[in-house]
């Protein structure tokens, strides 16, 4: 028998009741597979809500989605969704694209270090299969509706192939696969259906196999366990926190199911959110959503909560950012997204526009689909100065229960998107404001920094804090006593960024202040890349940034590149570094996109970088002469896969990339964080380097919250570099002044 998560009892007194199509095929697996695979029936997975995972140390993950439907009631659109066919008017999405969704969320969102495994190795995502299983059709049904009318399809059926298969159930209770396999006519290659058990797709899928595999190595199948069978969190691995005696009154507060939450810089209102967000799961027993809108922020929650003294079940918490959230409540409910034919000749602005009307601020489509979402008893929303008024009439009229707890927490003045105030606050949908006034976060320094920054910036724009001096010992100073350092640095010459290197790296030689407390903080993510770049390949130190490096840039692009198609230079490049022989071209794109960024630098820097082209080219089995030589031969065909396979032809795959790496960040990672002031927006760092670049046109409403948030992310040390804004040149060294 399978190793059942939850047992097959405690599935049937679950508070909703599993669709009889589910029970069916659990019992089956249930039967049919050994104590080796691990069988989770809706498991946790932060928001996503797949039916049912197959995972089998040693081989492989499956996911399976669960349908009970008639397909005879139904018929395809253009797309490919489900449409009722008496009256049109309802359309589900596609079950196919609904399960690859959670695979994909797997790789994008959910598993740390999968995303990059897959960029490196496309084999990587043969890690997980999917496979759609219709209780209420067999095989042939199957067949005649989503394989036999698409016969002249090639690349549908291909797509199919490689990413899904089928099962049917017979009229004798018996379940069939099918999967598409290909064959010759003639010269002709054509796809057919093939029809078996459940044991052809484990083995296909490689579930089953002789010796298990080196993809699904003991490393990432710990991280897939972890993440479908979160722990139960224990009283002793929490620590005592001394909290005020407001922020107890908030913490501990039942009868108020319903509050704002308003906080100084350095209240601690994140300490007091998950605090709140265990003492409101002990009072409800319920499910618990808590929402950013940095989806950095999660990871920083999730320790918070960790630090509470009590016992509680991590698969009651969903953390995550209003955005994700609302993928994945699309994906789980079968809300097609659909898209206008002219979309690709969209702007980016104008996608996100549409995007915004038709699907993250319409309360109409979640209220059109309430009996199907499975309501939240808690929701607690950080960051609340960045949510759109419908964004929150959409979560509390949609996913709140009715006698559910809604708690806001945010700080107005880092309003850094320019969102709807109601006179000098933030515009809500709770009445009435609670305030915590005692800023416990920083030393002096960086609070009267703070305080000048709003009295001189912002006087006329917002009410200005009232900081509460300490009331009583008990209260935890989360900064530090020392009075901490303030400086700032005046550069005229930004045509590189050595000067910056010079600067960040000798303060914390000079200091010995370690790499994990270190965070260097900038707008423009292009800046930052160079930086990053530099700092590594010049200290040899790793950095941790929440962004793409330029060697993950050059290996997908190289990705794009066909591997029996591979123009001349490309071939001469896997040759000069002796890996013209290798089976796969994995190792020589890796190192190849290595070389490539060392050599910009040494272009751009000259003999500073000379000795680490040297030493990369010796490893990899030529010379800084031979690889020069290389270089300039094919100068015009390297620069114009640069330009066809750069960044601009990678948004998407960019997006993910910094999407993954927000989602997967953490302060102790032992090493320099870089990143923009946005994505660090809650976050705090021990010594912070903030780069102030120009004013660009896109955010000029909102440049003082952005530097004001910046500022604030300092716990003790600040050192301030403007990098050619001379508009604020003479305002941040008077208020700099005030405060050294």
């Amino acid at each position: 028998m399978a190793t059942l998560i939850p047992s097959y009892e405690k599935v049937l007194t679950m508070k909703v009741k599993p669709e009889e199509g589910e029970l069916y095929l659990l019992k089956f697996l249930d039967n049919e597979l050994d104590s080796s695979f691990e069988v989770y029936f809706n498991p946790f997975m932060n928001g996503d809500r797949p039916d049912i995972i197959i995972m089998r140390k040693g081989f492989g993950v499956m996911v399976i989605e669960v349908k009970d439907y008639n397909l005879d009631l139904y018929e395809l659109d253009d797309r490919k969704n489900f449409v009722i066919k008496s009256n049109k008017a309802k359309t589900h999405k596609s079950p196919i694209r609904q399960v690859l969704k959670y695979k994909d969320n797997l790789y994008e969102l959910h598993i740390d270090k999968l995303l990059e495994k897959k960029i490196k190795d496309i084999q990587n995502f043969n890690i997980v299969s999917s496979v759609v299983y219709f209780h209420n059709a067999n095989p042939s049904r199957i067949n005649d509706f989503l394989i036999k009318p698409f016969q002249e399809n090639y690349s549908y059926l291909k797509f199919l192939r490689y990413n899904i298969d089928f099962i049917g159930r017979e009229r004798d209770g018996s379940l069939k696969t099918i999967s598409i396999t290909e064959k010759f006519e003639g010269k002709k290659k054509v796809f057919v259906s093939q029809y078996s058990d459940l044991n052809s797709i484990l083995s296909r899928r490689y579930l089953k196999a002789n010796k298990p595999s080196f993809l699904f190595t003991d490393e990432i199948y710990e991280s897939f366990r972890r993440f479908l069978k979160p722990p139960i969190h224990l009283l002793e691995d929490g620590i005592q926190i001394p909290y005020s005696k407001k922020q107890m009154e908030i913490i501990y507060d039942s009868t108020r199911k319903q509050q704002r939450i308003k906080g100084v810089v350095g209240s601690g209102k994140t300490t007091v959110l998950a605090g709140r967000a265990v003492q409101a799961h002990k009072r409800t027993k319920g499910k618990v959503l808590i929402l950013t809108f940095n989806i950095t922020l999660k990871n920083y929650i999730r320790d918070k909560i960790s630090q509470v003294r009590e016992e509680f079940p991590w698969g009651n918490f969903v953390i995550t950012n209003y955005h994700n959230f609302i993928n994945s409540e699309l994906n789980n409910l079968g809300i097609p997204v659909v898209v206008p034919s002219d979309f690709d000749k969209l702007t980016d602005d104008e996608k996100a526009e549409y995007f915004e009307k038709e699907y993250y601020s319409n309360k109409n489509l979640f209220e059109q689909n309430r009996a199907s979402i499975k309501p939240y008893d808690v929701i607690l929303i950080d960051e609340i100065q960045d949510y759109k008024r419908a964004w929150m009439e959409i979560l509390k009229e949609c996913f709140l229960t009715p006698e559910g707890e809604y708690v806001l927490f945010g700080d107005v003045k880092q309003n850094i998107y320019n969102n709807t105030t109601d006179g000098k606050d933030v515009s809500t949908n709770v009445r009435g404001v609670t305030e915590l006034k005692n800023c416990f976060r920083s030393d002096f320094k960086i609070k009267d920094l703070a305080i000048n920054y709003q009295k001189d910036i912002f006087k006329d724009k917002y009410e200005i804090d009232n900081f509460n001096s300490k009331q009583n010992n008990l209260e935890l100073d989360f900064g530090r006593n020392q009075q901490g350092s303030i400086n700032y640095i005046h550069l005229t010459n930004t045509d590189n960024v050595t000067s910056l290197f010079t600067i960040i790296h000798e303060n914390a030689i000079n200091k010995d202040i370690p790499p994990n407390d270190i965070t260097i903080l900038g707008h423009s993510i292009s800046l930052l890349k160079k930086f990053d770049a530099f700092y590594r390949y010049a200290s040899n130190e790793k950095t941790n940034t929440m962004f793409e490096t330029f060697e993950m840039v050059y290996r997908m692009g190289l990705n794009y590149i066909k591997k029996n198609d591979h123009p001349v230079w490309l071939k001469d490049g896997i040759a000069l570094i002796k890996r013209e022989n290798d089976f796969k071209t994995e190792n020589a794109f890796n190192q190849l996109s290595i070389l490539f960024t060392i050599y910009d630098l040494y272009k751009e820097y000259g003999e500073k970088f000379k000795n680490k082209l040297d030493y990369y080219t010796s490893k990899f089995k030529t010379t800084t002469a031979e690889y020069l030589i290389f270089r300039r031969k094919y100068e015009s065909e390297i620069n114009n896969f640069i330009e066809d396979f750069g960044p601009k032809r990678q948004t998407s795959n960019l997006k993910m990339i910094r999407n993954n790496k927000k989602i997967h960040f953490y302060m102790n990672s032992g090493t320099v964080k870089i990143s923009t002031i946005h994505s660090f927006k809650g976050w705090e760092s021990e010594t912070l380097f903030l780069i102030l670049e120009k004013k660009y046109s896109q955010m000029q409403m909102t440049f003082d919250e952005i530097l004001y948030t910046g500022i604030t992310r300092s716990r003790a040390n600040l050192v301030i570099i403007n990098f050619g804004n001379e508009e604020y040149h003479s305002k941040l060294k008077m208020l700099v002044e005030k405060v050294k």
